[in-house]
């Protein structure tokens, strides 16, 4: 070259960049250096040169490849420590399984009625319980002992009897339908599901009263019972099935043969009502032979 160079400057910039590391910077351009001072970086250790292979034996390993050579020590694998003991946890006994409760002993109310064993102490006992206490009196069954109808009313109309119910319009009635089944009057009896006025029952009293007459069937004796009307259908028989087409069908109530058939009050001036009663209800019984036409 015909011009000489000096790259001193240069030389020194290259050398101090490769000094500075992160303690010092550069803030200008090599030729005119000027230095800003910084926080010290920490010292970085200097790792340690790894050593060098002497040999090629030393670099492929070759002792595992076809046997153990003669003379070397064969490899063995450090004894490993035995394992913790684990800490044996006592079994945990079964807990003990509760008891059952002990069944609440449920009293059963008897009222002094039931206990009664002929109809005369069945009505005295009837008219201490408090639904009678304060009635003047309390009606009685009329008819024979084990007759072969037993009538059941809804309760008792003014004017009106057990004694005398056969007499009235309603039972003379129901006296001549029942001639024509070969059923006559003497053989009829007579009793009121409610013993008093006519009144709105409630459930509560239903129950009550199916109690008493069950009670009074069982000392009557009847062999076949008879209600009437659709109101005290539901009262005896409960509302499971509707009242049309279970009328004049074979019942039981308070272990007696039974059977439901229209209000007579109301079959007396109806002669739709009485065709009814004669040709569709009363046929649905086995009870009877079949009605003449």
């Amino acid at each position: 070259m015909s011009e000489e160079y000096d790259f001193g400057e240069l030389r020194n910039y290259l050398r101090g960049q490769i000094d500075l590391g992160d303690a010092e910077l550069f803030l200008d351009e090599p030729w005119a250096l000027t230095r800003g001072k910084s926080r010290p970086a920490p010292a970085r250790p200097v790792p340690a040169p790894a050593p060098q292979p002497s040999g090629i034996s030393e670099i492929f390993d070759d002792s595992g490849l076809f046997g153990t050579p003669s003379g070397a020590p064969a490899f063995k694998p450090a004894a490993s420590s035995p394992a913790p003991a684990m800490a044996t946890r006592e079994p945990v006994a079964p807990a003990a399984p509760l008891a059952a409760p002990a069944p609440r002993a449920v009293k059963k109310i008897v009222a002094e009625y039931e206990s009664a064993d002929s109809l005369d102490s069945f009505y005295t006992l009837l008219k201490k319980d408090v639904l009678y206490a304060r009635a003047a009196e309390v009606p009685r069954y009329a008819g024979p002992q084990a007759p072969r109808l037993l009538f059941v009313l809804p309760a008792q109309r003014a004017g009106e009897d057990c004694s005398n119910f056969l007499q009235g319009a309603p039972g003379e009635m129901l006296v001549r339908l029942f001639a024509n089944l070969d059923v006559d009057a003497a053989s009829i009896g007579v009793t009121y599901f409610f013993k008093g006025a006519p009144r709105t029952i409630s459930p509560l009293l239903e129950a009550s009263l199916r109690k008493m007459l069950a009670k009074e069937i069982a000392l009557v004796q009847p062999s076949l019972v008879v209600t009437f009307g659709e109101p005290l259908f539901y009262q005896v028989f409960g509302k499971a099935k509707p009242f049309a087409d279970m009328a004049g069908s074979d019942l039981e109530f308070g272990g007696a043969p039974a059977m439901a058939l229209a209000d007579p009050y109301a079959m007396v001036n109806d002669k739709q009502l009485k065709w009814l009663t004669w040709k569709v209800h009363i046929p649905r019984s086995t009870r009877f032979a079949k009605p003449q036409s």
